[in-house]
């Protein structure tokens, strides 16, 4: 059972009340209005025509404020038109034919220039708008000279060609303009179904420049004075070509048009912020209309030149990830060598950061000026990163920060990185508060169990370069008196700190601490191939052992031998000598003074050089410096450190901070050479004491073993401890774990 006429109407009214006062949905109530005018549509084309006046009413009466507005897009005007239109109809259907005739004098009051084809009205609907239309409107043809001239009734611009133009009789304002020519205004009578004729004839007065610029903002100067500033976007027609072509159509601006300019010579200049200046002469000939095109302004930039850059490098300005262009080969900057960069970039004080691999870090701040050059020469060195310093004492942590810049910023070792504001938002994301550092230090441990300190490691390596990162950690928020810092490598270094305790009063601590980090560690020293023992008879050393092949046997110094002078110099110790040789570099010739069965004679000795591996024992040595000096000797080419070697100085940190199974992982994979002294004797006997630690004692046994087929193996270096009674011990031990 359907509703009653009475309840439809309520419905209809009450959807009415709801898109009038409910603007806001203005989505949601367009979808109503076409649900309720098409069901209104289905209803006039049904055999009872005046059913479909009611939910007509309801879109018209929600349209008509915003048409007579002007406030009102295409479809809700196409809504309008065929609702007055069919309101109109089904009214004379219904005998309500005064209502009809007042509908579609709104219809063309709104729009004169309506037609009604299409529609399907009925024959008495169509004849009642031909005659409104006659009672109504009248039309105003027009020719112009010349075409392109703009006219405007009412304020409305006509499309443009348009000879004839439909208006409600009455009074109507025809303007009629053009650049570079006179304007015309006139009044015409438009009267009903008849046409008027407007003739409109406009005289040329002076020349018009038109141009476009990229960017948009540039002010337009002509013979030194203002005449506009550029804006919008260029015409949907205009195809860029030449220069502009290679910039995105989006980047220009609408086209200026700029007038009252006489035949003669004119200046140009475009002007906006941080671009250069344009500057040119226009000779107009005579007044006509010229074209000067699209001007591309030059951005204000100054050049900085990266000499000695790797191509594998990553380069920053001021914290952003920047691809160098490829080099100038000549010009004003003279010639370049094929490994210098370039970074063109506008006037101002910049960041520069280098980072390669492994291999280090450069930075320096520069100050770029217009069409000047900076040339840099990339020096990578080890990247210490500072990430500020954690607590609430202000005064302490900007103590702590200064002392610790002035500490490290002269370090001829280090780049010296600040980071403490990129820091502080990583140091949040990961959880390194100062409570959870303070705890570790109050809980005994140097590296906070509460705190995930591989996820901070990863975190900070990923987004800050460095090679090691130092963090301070106040021991007091409210009145610091000393702190810890922080120190660890960045990854895939060991996720391990290092915690160092400093008073904030004790300048001479920090500049301890900065020499303890500054020390450069040395993967070769001198080398003699020969023992030296204090005999316990002889005023002066012995020498115990001579290492075959060695530069001691090279020499001809034989076992027994007596060392009296080192280079002229009386020795009297071993230690006496070793403080001597100490001075020679590698391959550098030594005069030694010998006693033998023979009596004296003097030896030529050439010194030779032995591998140097830290030793993981060392109290006071900084592991994660360690690890970022083997990381940047593996990473930089102009130092010949055997691939080898540094692998074995990273297992060194790895066994020191007891991460066996990453010091497994770099031993299973290392080629050592199998050499008298430093070698593969030593990387084995490493290698039986991870997998011991593991528990896995067969593979510590097996690698003990080959460790002893390595007789002349010895320990950290060519003249170290010989390896063999260490790796026995080693056996002996594993024999009676497993008797047990």
């Amino acid at each position: 059972m359907g509703l009653s006429a009475a309840t439809n109407s309520y419905a209809l009214v009450l959807l009415f009340v709801f898109l009038a006062v409910v603007p806001a949905e203005a989505q949601q109530v367009n979808e109503r209005m076409r649900s309720t005018f098409a069901q209104a549509e289905m209803l006039y084309r049904t055999a009872e025509p005046d059913q479909a006046i009611q939910p007509l009413t309801v879109v018209i009466e929600a349209l008509l404020s915003s048409a007579t507005s002007g406030d009102i897009d295409d479809e809700g005007q196409a809504l309008l038109v065929r609702s007055l239109a069919y309101r109109a109809d089904a009214l004379i259907f219904a005998g309500e034919r005064d209502v009809a005739e007042a509908d579609l004098e709104q219809l063309l009051t709104l729009y004169p220039r309506v037609s009604i084809e299409g529609f399907r009205l009925s024959d008495a609907g169509a004849n009642r708008f031909q005659r409104a239309e006659a009672r109504l409107v009248g039309t105003l043809t027009f020719s112009a000279t010349p075409l392109s001239a703009r006219i405007f009734v009412d304020g409305e611009q006509l499309p443009e060609g348009i000879t004839s133009y439909d208006l409600l009789a009455g009074t109507h304002l025809i303007e009629a303009s053009l650049p570079g020519f006179t304007r015309q205004v006139q009044e015409v009578e438009i009267r009903a179904d008849r046409a008027i004729e407007a003739e409109i004839a406009l005289e040329r007065i002076s020349a018009v420049v038109r141009l476009m610029t990229r960017p948009v903002g540039a002010t337009v100067l002509i013979d030194g004075k203002v005449v506009g500033e550029t804006f919008g976007m260029p015409p949907r027609d205009w195809v860029p070509t030449g220069d502009a072509a290679r910039y995105p159509r989006g980047e220009f601006s609408s086209v200026m048009e700029v007038e009252g300019l006489m035949p003669g010579r004119h200046e140009v200049e475009v002007i906006l912020d941080g671009y250069r200046t344009f500057s040119a002469p226009l000779t107009i000939p005579d007044l006509a209309d010229y074209q000067v095109g699209s001007i591309i302004m030059t951005a204000n930039l100054g050049l900085v030149l990266l000499r000695g850059l790797a191509p594998d490098s990553e380069v920053w300005v001021d914290g952003r990830r920047t691809q160098p262009e490829a080099p100038l080969s000549s010009g004003n900057q003279g010639t370049l060598n094929s490994s210098s960069y370039r970074l063109s970039l506008e006037p101002g004080e910049y960041r520069i950061t280098v980072s390669q691999a492994d291999a280090g870090v450069f930075e320096e701040m520069v100050t770029v000026a217009d069409r000047r050059s900076i040339a840099l020469t990339v020096r990578l060195r080890p990247g210490l990163t500072f990430l500020g310093v954690v607590g609430s004492d202000r005064l302490g942590a900007e103590t702590l920060e200064n002392t610790l810049r002035g500490a490290f910023t002269e370090s001829d070792y280090w780049a010296f990185l600040d980071r403490t504001d990129d820091a502080e938002g990583i140091l949040q994301r990961t959880g390194a508060t100062g409570d959870r550092l303070r705890a570790a230090v109050e809980g005994g441990t140097n590296s906070p169990s509460s705190l995930d300190w591989q996820r901070l490691q990863t975190t900070v390596s990923r987004e800050l370069p460095g090679s090691i990162f130092v963090l301070g950690v106040l021991d007091d928020d409210e009145l610091a008196a000393g702190a810890d810092l922080w120190i660890w490598p960045s990854a895939p270094g060991p996720a391990v700190a290092e915690r160092v305790q400093i008073s904030l009063a004790d300048r001479d601590m920090f500049e301890a601490l900065a020499t303890s980090l500054s020390e450069t560690m040395t993967f070769q020293r001198s080398w003699t191939g020969m023992d030296l023992i204090a005999s316990g008879i002889a005023m002066s050393p012995v020498v115990a052992t001579v290492v075959p092949n060695g530069p001691a046997a090279a020499a001809g110094v034989r076992a027994g031998d007596q060392l009296i002078t080192v280079a002229g110099n009386k020795v009297a110790t071993v230690e006496g000598a070793a403080n001597w040789f100490a001075t020679f570099p590698p391959s550098s010739m030594v005069a030694l003074g010998m006693v033998g069965p023979t009596g004296e004679r003097t030896v030529e000795l050439r010194m030779g050089a032995t591998p140097t591996v830290v030793n993981p024992l060392e109290a006071d040595r900084f592991y994660s410096v360690v690890w970022a000096m083997s990381a940047a000797a593996a990473g930089r080419r102009d130092v010949a450190v055997p691939s080898w070697l540094v692998e074995l100085n990273q297992v060194a940190v790895f066994l020191h901070v007891s991460d066996w199974e990453a010091a497994v992982r770099k031993l299973t994979n290392l080629r050592a050479p199998e050499v008298s002294g430093v070698g593969y004797g030593l990387a084995q006997y490493w290698l039986g004491l991870a997998l011991s630690e593991i528990g896995d004692l067969d593979g510590a046994r097996a690698a003990f073993e080959r460790s002893l087929g390595q007789p002349g193996a010895r320990y950290l270096t060519n003249d170290g401890l010989f390896l063999a009674p260490m790796v026995r011990a080693r056996l002996v031990a594993l024999a009676s774990t497993n008797n047990r």
